[in-house]
């Protein structure tokens, strides 16, 4: 997928309310102080940063990572997997 269609894919899946956090990453958005609502600010308003897309070989799947910024400002990094949903498998930041 090119990063056009996959921020569109994640924002028609957000609309539609298919997010999942994984537990590791609901582990770091607690440990950092992000709440949900951010974490989808920030797949909404964010940037593709393709060069650290993943391909997992055991499970046949892609990994994006999107960084942007919540309303307060704080930079952050969220790396996902999309199949029927949004799979949030881990949070990162702030970022300075």
């Amino acid at each position: 997928m090119y990063s056009q269609e996959i921020m569109r894919r994640i924002r028609s899946l957000i609309a539609a309310g298919k997010i999942r956090v994984l537990k590791h990453a609901a582990d770091r958005m607690a440990l950092r102080g992000y709440t949900l609502p951010e974490i989808e600010q920030v797949l909404k308003g964010g940037l593709h940063e393709t060069e650290r897309d993943e391909y997992d070989q055991t499970h046949s799947l892609w990994t994006y990572t999107i960084r942007g910024s919540t309303r307060d400002g704080r930079k952050t990094r969220v790396v996902l997997v999309i199949v029927d949903e949004l799979l949030v498998v881990t949070v990162v930041g702030p970022l300075t």
